[in-house]
């Protein structure tokens, strides 16, 4: 047990990086403003005035631009990519990285992530056209999807492969200098603090720590622990645990974003409250059946009420309830909202479960 412990305390870092506290700042900004926060979560007044400084220091011009980024090209998420594969910390040395990379690399990471975004489905593999901007963007007008403008604007974003670095350039490093730029000092700061707490628990309870942040993916399992892996805390985003996508699998080195109040969320007291909210959505036949049915493919609210001969009333509690605990979202179009299964959630549900049991 005390080589496992000494081995996932040297093979676990915790550290701030610019790039991915930029991307959550813009998730933030984007996703109008705060989540709902569980109970028992208390956030400080510093972090709150922190945020509120940064609303304050975005004009409605670039809150537009930035949302548009946000909608069609997923932009935190090549932040992040950006971040990962060119090994940048700060925000300088990710737009300098996107600006030298060349039209395949960016629209790579365009197309890919939008593929992985909106479960776009073709009957081909990404792998087989990433490296032709002409096929990747074949591919993605192709795509079965739900919603058409962000595949018609994310397709021009391929037409125009240099002219879209450039808008992502200039929108970018406007919002780093005008509002990111004004409350870093502070958010270094407070994360610097929250580091401690971290580092703490991580030497004193190594084992606990890993299964308690790292969830199913990186979890210690027959008395091992063969990873590496980064952790960046996020004032952000404060008690979500966030996956990037991004891992090096040979050498099994992963990153994670961590909120910084994720601390206080993640405990006996409050899992037990969560995994009894998760049982009560799937201890209902028609919310089950509801799951099932979106797990088949994706449906709106009155194809769902003809299908399980249900009020569109009836349907829309049920979809209601399912979306807030976040094991469905829902994706809307002009003229319909469809809900998708959200299988990453749902596992973890499961995972929680019998983590707290066993």
């Amino acid at each position: 047990m005390d080589q496992l412990k000494n081995e996932i305390k040297s093979k676990i870092r915790i550290q701030y990086n610019e790039c991915f506290e930029f991307a959550r700042a813009i998730e933030y900004l984007c996703e109008r403003y705060e989540k709902p926060l569980p109970d028992g979560v208390v956030i400080d007044e510093n972090d709150i005035s922190i945020k509120e400084k940064l609303k304050t220091k975005v004009t409605k011009d670039m809150q537009k631009d930035i949302q548009w980024l946000y909608k069609n090209l997923n932009i935190s998420g090549i932040i992040e990519a950006y971040a990962v594969d060119y090994h940048t910390s700060t925000v300088d040395e990710m737009l300098y990285a996107i600006e030298g990379s060349d039209d395949v690399v960016l629209c790579n990471y365009i197309g890919g992530i939008y593929i992985s975004k909106f479960k776009a489905q073709h009957v081909r593999d990404w792998s087989e056209v990433k490296h032709s901007v002409e096929l990747m963007k074949n591919f993605v007008r192709e795509c079965q999807v739900i919603d058409e403008s962000t595949r018609s604007n994310v397709v021009k974003c391929l037409e125009a492969p240099r002219d879209t670095k450039k808008k992502i350039i200039t929108i970018l490093r406007k919002l780093y200098k005008d509002a990111y730029s004004k409350i870093k000092l502070a958010v270094e700061k407070l994360l610097a603090e929250a580091q401690k707490q971290y580092m703490e628990q991580l030497f004193l309870t190594p084992v606990d720590f890993v299964n308690r942040y790292f969830r199913n993916d990186f979890r210690v399992s027959s008395g091992k622990w063969a990873y590496r892996m980064v952790i960046h805390l996020s004032l952000f985003d404060p008690v979500d645990i966030k996956k990037l996508s991004i891992h090096d699998y040979i050498g099994q080195e992963g990153y994670l974003v961590l909120g910084k109040e994720a601390i206080q969320w993640y405990n006996d007291e409050n899992q037990s409250r969560i995994i009894c909210q998760f049982l009560k959505a799937i201890s209902d036949e028609n919310r089950l059946t509801i799951l099932k049915q979106l797990s088949i493919k994706p449906s709106y609210g009155k194809e769902l009420a003809e299908k399980l001969n249900l009020t569109p009333a009836t349907i829309k509690h049920h979809l209601a309830l399912l979306e807030e605990l976040k094991l469905i979202k829902a994706s809307r179009t002009e003229h319909k909202v469809y809900y998708l299964i959200d299988k990453e959630s749902l596992n973890q549900g499961l995972e929680d479960l019998k983590t707290y049991l066993m």
